[in-house]
């Protein structure tokens, strides 16, 4: 991303040199002028928020096969959370855990995880709040595992909220949850 933003700025400098280099030469001999460039990059910084909090509304798995080939086959879906909880993503660092769902489920191959999201919030040390937009509601978690009869399977999922929360470049400095959210953990 800060790629991106350096070749765009080094393309909009180029140009600015081009156009200045042109006007230059033609016969406006009145005086001089400055240009100054400036260059940021401002990246969210973490350390003055409070907190990020992210409402779920559903946990669905889906079951699979036990080939190496995924199914998408919605027909196999179970939802083990039908009602919202909001999570404080910034309460779970540093080994933290929390359940966020549990359920029965039919013994077998699973191939997914999804999470249904309603809202999320960034809340800064000094108290203000700023809603993030969320740009998919439906987060797919690719993670195969398999449920025994009689037995816990446990996962552990990582919302990886400095990479999920992201600046808008297009819309005014608006905030994007794009959720960064990946197995970390699995065991019985």
């Amino acid at each position: 991303m800060a790629g991106t933003r350096t070749l765009r700025s080094l393309l909009a400098f180029g140009g600015l040199a081009l156009i200045l280099s042109c006007n230059g030469g033609s016969g406006h001999s009145g005086g001089t002028g400055t240009v100054q460039v400036h260059l940021t990059d401002a990246p969210i910084d973490l350390s003055t928020v409070q907190s990020v909090t992210v409402t779920i509304t559903g946990v669905i798995v889906y079951r699979g096969s036990d080939t190496m080939m995924p199914q998408v086959d919605d027909g196999g879906s179970i939802a083990l959370v039908t009602h919202p909880e909001t999570f404080d993503l910034l309460t779970l660092t540093g080994g933290a855990t929390t359940l966020l769902a549990s359920g029965e489920v039919p013994a077998g191959s699973y191939q997914r995880i999804r999470l249904d999201i309603s809202s999320a919030t960034l809340t800064y040390k000094d108290g203000t709040e700023a809603p993030l937009k969320i740009d998919s509601n439906k987060v797919d978690i690719p993670i195969s595992f398999h449920v025994a009869v009689d037995q816990t399977s446990n996962m552990t999922l990582d919302f990886d909220a400095a990479a999920s929360v992201q600046v808008n470049d297009t819309a005014a400095g608006t905030l994007i949850l794009r959720p960064v959210v990946t197995p970390v953990g699995m065991g019985s």
